[in-house]
């Protein structure tokens, strides 16, 4: 049984990283390469993105080069030394240059290395190029600046940036030497250690460069769409020139994804025009012949946004899945000969008519029986459904409990809501349920589901306006786009406790429907399908196709169980009772791999 700490993961990873047989056997460029990637983790694109503009230079002039090494910092003495290498506690590579005054924390020094003047003038030379880049971009986004500061807006702006910072679960960025965050999981530099609250007691001509360069990003990636977008330069170097690269690649990959041809201008618009561009373009895409999504390294927090070409016809299951004909031959009569014939793909037969109907019998059921079991079958029916189409070891759906809650067209009754009025079914795989002891299974489903009751419950106010949220009650931005990750169990708890190492997340509503409103408000992010890998191999793009295809089933599932509502016929519906503490604790999670994975003319095959 691993009861691994996140620290237990991460030290163990470090310290193999930090091998001193890797590091001083060969050449300095390779060492440099195995700490800044940590041994391969970690892309080499995400690695050298977080480093300084110098650094980048220099490590780039290394690589290949067998004739420098590495040495011991003390060796010869560290004065000798012309670049000294330091490695963070949180992984990253630093390179350090003591003839440049150039400050380091000497705990994090690893090693020193000796260069020849020769090369460390063509860094100089290169470094100045790309930083005369950098300082014209740097000049626009300050007249920017200074427009609102004119204009008198820059309080506001500034206030929206720290509020923005607190809507997304890390923000885990580098300026130069210093790290600006904000993160369950770590360090808090932003909002706790004053970095941004500080700029409102000061005029902007008093602000750094630096702060000037995050206020004014924050504000523009925001318009391409809301504070998500800060992560995607989580553990990388936020630079004026990664910002316009940032949006110009955004802009010309949304163009892809739509009828619209580009502008002849596209290459030279302002920043402030590429992310206004970017964001009006997004509405398109998600309406488009492609599908966003992102991935996500649990080792930096970085979330990167990519488009899919994938057609709408092929966004929904097709041919029922075994959990689901189980289910219908028990609840739409004529038993396992008739839930065979469903696999026909013939309209009524594909898996989200059937959804339909066993959704509209259980609720039928609930309403004039007061029986709600077969209406939580459906879930759990879907929830094991994908789990053996990903080949995952368990997968999760949550929801509200009570979907009369979500009524009203401002945020006042979501407000009031509690965590237990949420719900998280978690199925684990035939193979896991095996594999494991029966109360190490319940240990990590119960965990999971705890997890995201509280993530559900910290999404739904960010389905309204800010000034219908108080100011006391936080939040996070609910997802939208689906994500593929990785690595997830290395810097986080929660997913640490509960192995969680790959990870594929479908959203719903998706982007390509209309958001889920029984009362007219709509709603997005507020039920889901998540799947887990406990170890390899990684979930493929295929396997976030399937992902996205059963969270259309739960799609499916919400939006009939509603239908009495949008009919406005006093309809009540009924409510999901079941997934909590007892539930779990009593092992009911069998019942359904017993009842709906197996062959329903066959002996289960789960072990007690």
């Amino acid at each position: 049984m691993d009861h691994s700490t996140k620290r237990d993961l991460w030290t163990k990873h470090l310290r193999h990283v930090r091998n001193p047989v890797q590091l001083f056997s060969g050449a300095a460029g390779q060492a440099l390469l195995r700490l800044a990637t940590l041994d391969g983790t970690l892309p080499y694109r995400s690695a050298v993105a977080s480093l300084t503009i110098r650094e980048r230079v220099l490590f780039q002039h290394l690589l290949g080069r067998s004739e420098f090494v590495l040495e011991p910092p003390n060796a010869s003495g560290a004065e000798v030394h012309d670049v000294l290498v330091a490695h963070s506690p949180h992984g990253k590579l630093s390179l350090h240059e003591p003839a440049l005054k150039d400050d380091v924390d000497e705990q994090d020094v690893l090693a020193g290395i000796r260069l020849p003047r020769w090369l460390l003038e063509m860094v100089a030379e290169e470094t100045l190029a790309e930083e005369s880049m950098e300082a014209r971009e740097r000049a626009e986004l300050d007249t920017m600046l200074r427009r609102w500061h004119t204009a008198g807006t820059l309080p506001a702006r500034l206030e929206e940036v720290i509020d923005w910072v607190e809507r997304v679960e890390t923000v885990f960025v580098y300026v130069g030497r210093h790290l600006w965050s904000r993160s369950d999981s770590g360090s808090s530099t932003l909002i706790r250690g004053n970095v941004l609250p500080g700029l409102r007691e000061r005029d902007l001509d008093a602000w750094s460069a630096d702060e000037r360069l995050f206020v004014a990003a924050m504000q523009l990636l925001f318009r391409t769409g809301r504070a998500v977008r800060f992560e995607e330069f989580n553990g990388r170097q936020l630079t004026a020139t990664a910002l316009r690269r940032t949006l110009l690649q955004r802009c010309s990959r949304y163009y892809d994804g739509t009828d619209e041809e580009p502008p002849a201008r596209l290459s030279t618009m302002s920043l402030q025009e590429l992310a206004t561009t970017a964001g009006a373009l997004m509405p398109d895409v998600d309406g488009g012949p492609g599908v966003r999504y992102r991935r996500i390294s649990g080792l930096t927090y970085a979330k990167d946004e990519f488009l899919m070409d994938w057609a709408a016809d092929d966004r929904h299951v097709g041919i029922a899945p075994p959990t689901l004909l189980a289910l219908a031959s028990r609840h739409l009569g004529g038993g396992a000969a008739a839930a065979e014939d469903l696999q026909d793909p013939a309209p009524d037969g594909t898996a989200p008519a059937l959804v339909r109907r066993l959704t509209a019998r259980a609720v039928e059921t609930a309403v004039l029986e007061g029986d709600t079991a077969p209406l939580e079958e459906v879930l759990q029916a879907i929830v094991l459904g994908a789990v053996q189409a990903t080949g995952g070891d368990y997968a999760m759906s949550s929801g509200i409990r009570d979907v009369t809650q979500m009524g009203g067209v401002d945020a006042a009754t979501v407000l009031d809501l509690k965590k237990p009025d949420f719900f998280c079914c978690v199925m684990p795989s035939p193979q896991l349920a095996q594999k494991l002891p029966g109360e190490r299974v319940t240990e990590i489903l119960w965990q999971v589901a705890q997890r995201m009751m509280y993530n559900r419950w910290h999404f739904i106010p960010g389905n309204y306006e800010r000034a219908d949220i108080p100011r006391r009650r936080h939040y996070f931005f609910p997802p939208h786009v689906p994500d593929i990750g990785e690595w997830a169990d290395m810097r986080h708890g929660g997913h640490t406790t509960s192995q969680v190492r790959y990870t594929l997340r479908a959203p719903g509503a998706a982007m390509w429907q209309p958001g889920f409103a029984p009362y007219g408000h709509p709603y997005r992010g507020c039920y889901d399908i998540r799947v887990v890998r406990m170890e390899g191999p990684p979930f493929t793009l295929e396997d976030l196709r399937t992902a996205c295809r059963y969270s259309d089933l739960i799609d499916v599932f919400w939006r009939e169980l509603a239908t009495g509502i949008r009919l406005g016929g006093g309809f009540t519906a009924p409510q999901i009772n079941v997934f909590d503490a007892g539930w779990y604790r009593s092992e009911r999670w069998r019942e359904p791999l017993e009842r709906l994975v197996t062959n329903p003319r066959k002996e289960s095959v789960i072990a007690r």
